[in-house]
């Protein structure tokens, strides 16, 4: 038995793996084998050899030589004749192929014991159901605990209605101004094609415009900061307020003027001061408008102080009666 290096776990002397540290015992190592080298022979022996293939050759010859004559001289007697021996010197050289010896090393790597490893891996499975069977086990008792301290769920009640709540004061047209219910009645009915909400009316919003007039200079009145005056007529410090459009008009009458400016904002009521702005088909944020039709004092003043004359073009330019073009959300 061997123990791992790593946890100190005891181990089989074949185990390879440990089931404890999760780390390997015997790593493999890597043999370096030398290359090979070839071994060459030289043929020292070609000389003895050319010397025994001369001998064995002459020998062969003369013996050859006797036995063809013996035949000639039994089946026909003739004339001897003379004989000459031929002698040929010619050298003759045998050379071996080279030998190569080639070494190869085998090594054979040491197989784990199969039964070794086996046994690892029974106990290290059987440890880790033991883990999840005590996880298991602590879990269903948590549950069964919770279980028990559940109250019972109540029944179902009936719902109740509830009363819709009182909508804000400001959301009242008490107070809004004429030409704002005359152009809310040209507006909604348009934008109610399109599938908008209807704009409202509020009678808080047209009196903060009232109290926004202010002298702008020595010729003229107009609107001012808004939001200076929200909290004096009732809107809420994060309303969002902005001018859609304004313009005026030179006539003197009341009447006139009011039919006038009224008919220009129906005009123009597709095309604000912003870019996009449209109160027929557009401003789906905004729920408010609210329109200020003044007449302009300081423009009357000015106007009475004024010769009265036909060549002066500036009498009859002047502005006598504005109106702006608000909303709000």
């Amino acid at each position: 038995m061997k123990k791992c290096p790593n946890c100190g776990r005891i181990l089989h002397d074949d185990s390879i793996f440990c089931f404890g540290c999760m780390s390997e015992i015997n790593k493999r190592q890597e043999i370096v084998l030398a290359t090979p080298k070839k071994v060459f022979f030289k043929a020292k022996i070609t000389t003895p050899i050319i010397a025994v293939a001369l001998v064995s050759a002459t020998v062969f010859g003369v013996y050859t030589y006797n036995n063809n004559s013996d035949k000639t001289t039994a089946v026909k007697k003739s004339t001897p004749r003379s004989t000459a021996t031929v002698t040929t010197n010619t050298p003759v050289t045998t050379t071996l192929p080279p030998v190569t010896t080639v070494m190869t090393t085998t090594t054979k790597k040491r197989e784990p014991d199969k039964a070794a490893l086996a046994s690892d891996i029974a106990k290290g499975a059987a440890l880790a159901e033991s883990k999840a069977a005590a996880v298991t086990t602590t879990t269903s008792a948590t549950t069964t605990t919770t279980t028990a301290e559940e109250e019972p769920q109540p029944q179902e009640e009936e719902p109740v209605e509830q009363e819709t709540p009182a909508e804000p004061e400001y959301l009242s047209a008490d107070g809004a101004s004429q030409m704002t219910l005359d152009l809310l009645d040209y507006v909604n009915p348009l934008r109610e094609k399109y599938g908008l909400k209807p704009l409202r009316a509020s009678g808080q919003l047209d009196e903060c415009l009232q109290k926004s007039l202010y002298q702008m200079d020595d010729y003229c009145q107009g609107i001012g900061n808004v939001y200076e005056h929200l909290s004096e007529v009732g809107l809420p410090n994060n309303s969002k307020i902005r001018q859609f459009t304004a313009n005026n008009s030179c006539v003197s009458d009341y009447d006139e003027a009011y039919t006038e400016l009224f008919t220009w904002l129906k005009n123009n009521a597709s095309f604000g001061l912003s870019y996009g702005d449209n109160l027929i088909n557009g401003l789906e944020d905004y729920t408010y408008l609210g329109v200020c039709f003044f007449h302009d004092d300081i423009v009357q003043e000015r106007k009475d102080h004024m010769w009265n004359d036909p060549d002066n073009d500036e009498y009859e330019s002047m502005p006598l009666y504005q109106c702006y073009v608000y909303v709000m959300k």
